[in-house]
């Protein structure tokens, strides 16, 4: 009769047996010279070959060209006692001839006398993953290319102030390589001797005391020729999942030759037209942030899911499909932000017909977040379609640019049931478009001059006084429309309340 070790030998030689076999991840054994003499299911399902056709093979057989003289190096080097193992992502080549990315853990056998005994491997398909990794690096570099075709510096530095990332302007105002300025600490290397001190001041109290900050500043920056060049920076900063301050990103213009020609009436124009456009980057900048918050946390969260189930082996293809899908989905929405960023910023040279109904599609895209996490309601309505023949996008920057006013407008106020309203009626010579909020409206006593230049009733941190004008400018000569403003009690749910309205006109003809 067995006794009871016997017994126990068997039984934990069938589980072993079974555990091999219905194993996840592929179990190999290999010789001295890497012929496989025992292989599980799970590897012959990844390489797509039977036992009896990897048997009569060498690891170097299946294995990527490009990747066998590594991996032949490895794997004699390792035949050591006091070196022994490694992890390895490298190619195989399957039956069908497709090329798939595993991660590959090596494990070299040696009896007590140090004599070699046999090798194994566990190995793991990582091709889908290898994918994401790809979309997600051709994705930055998209990003990449996008931020470079914008004509305004834009600069990302970490909560210690090194620079992460910057665009081609930056480089071009700087005079450096982009090698020269990546890594660097900002203020110590490019801010300016006479403002330095005060902007490490500000950024390391926003990062310590985490307060958070949308400003408009102006400061002069070193270039590779020890001159310096003055630049109007719009600041936004970043934060991560613990909704904690992890850096900065800013996006500058140039204003050196501008101030230089302060007398000149030419100049005065230029400025009005680049702080118009700095300003409209700077909040697109922040409606970009919110659209990509939500997003960011998905992969994120999608990401760290997966790992700790594979770390707690319990992760199935259907989890990882689905986490991989997300990831996906989510990368492919940053794109199209991106894409909608870059568009906006262009310059409309060409006129062409557009309908209401694509004009407030793309609206509430650009504004839609950032009014939700102001607590804002966005109610937006059409009599009927119709269709405008101008400038698309300066239409678009042009509402936006009333819509961000309405916004701001509610800062500071204590109120319930806030709205703005977006309509567009049919009227008998003009096709109009309202926009109406509900936060009390404008001062009777200004409400003449804030189409005037320079003329602001926000705080010095958040306006420039040039956003109406530059509307204005737009409507009447682009568009050879009109512009007005009144007040006008606004009812929505339970309150009447006094709110602001632009009513914008445009010739049918």
């Amino acid at each position: 009769m067995k006794d009871k070790m016997d017994i126990k030998f068997e039984n934990l030689e069938q589980d072993y047996k079974f555990l091999f076999e219905h194993s996840r991840v592929g179990i190999i054994y290999l010789d001295e010279e890497g012929n496989f003499f025992k292989v599980n299911n799970k590897f012959c399902e990844i390489l797509a070959y039977t036992k009896e056709e990897l048997l009569k093979s060498n690891f170097s057989d299946i294995t990527y060209k490009d990747d066998k003289g590594k991996s032949l190096v490895l794997y004699n080097k390792t035949q050591q006692k006091e070196n022994n193992s490694y992890t390895l992502e490298k190619r195989y080549v399957r039956k069908d001839r497709k090329i798939i990315w595993v991660e590959i853990f090596i494990n070299h056998i040696f009896d007590g006398n140090g004599k070699f005994l046999y090798t194994l491997g566990f190995v793991t398909d990582i091709s889908k993953r290898k994918n994401i990794q790809d979309t997600i690096l051709e994705q930055t570099k998209t990003m990449q290319l996008y931020l470079d075709i914008v004509d305004v510096a834009i600069v990302v530095v970490n909560k210690q102030g090194n620079i992460t990332l910057v665009n081609r302007k930056t480089c071009e105002i700087l005079d450096y390589e982009e090698h020269s300025i990546l890594g660097k600490n900002w203020f110590n290397n490019f801010v300016g001797k006479k403002d330095r001190q005060k902007e490490i001041f500000d950024f390391v109290n926003s990062i310590n005391n985490k307060e958070d900050i949308s400003e408009k500043i102006q400061y002069n920056v070193i270039c590779s020729d020890n001159k310096e060049r003055t630049i109007l920076w719009r600041r936004r900063y970043i934060y991560d999942d613990k909704k904690t301050i992890s850096g900065m990103i800013s996006s500058g213009e140039d204003i050196t030759e501008l101030l230089k020609l302060e007398d000149d009436k030419k100049r005065n124009e230029k400025l009005l037209f680049h702080q118009a456009k700095l300003a409209s980057m700077g909040e697109m900048l922040r409606n970009i942030a919110h659209q990509w918050r939500q997003p960011l946390s998905t992969i994120s969260t999608a990401a760290s899911g997966i790992k700790i189930q594979k770390e707690m082996g319990i992760l199935s293809d259907e989890d990882f499909n689905l986490g991989m899908t997300a990831i996906v989905n989510m990368t492919q929405y940053l794109s199209q932000t991106i894409n909608e960023f870059q568009n906006f910023f262009k310059t409309d040279e060409i006129n062409r017909k557009f309908s209401n109904k694509e004009l407030f599609f793309k609206i509430e895209n650009f504004i839609l977040n950032s009014f939700k996490s102001s607590n804002i309601e966005l109610r937006i309505k059409s009599d009927m379609d119709f269709n405008i023949e101008g400038p698309f996008n300066e239409l678009i920057k042009v509402i936006v640019t009333i819509l961000n006013n309405a916004k701001d407008a509610f800062v500071g106020k204590d109120l319930n049931n806030k709205v703005v309203f977006l309509e567009s009626h049919i009227e008998e010579k003009f096709y109009t478009i309202f926009i109406k909020d509900n936060a009390g409206g404008i001062d009777e006593n200004v409400l003449d001059k804030i189409f005037e230049p320079y003329f602001t009733t926000k705080h010095q941190s958040l306006g420039t006084g040039i956003g109406l004008f530059m509307v204005k400018d737009v409507i009447e000569n682009r568009f050879q429309g009109k512009l007005e403003v009144f007040n006008e009690e606004i009812s929505y749910k339970t309150d009447l309340r006094k709110g602001a309205v632009f009513k914008i006109s445009i010739p049918k003809n």
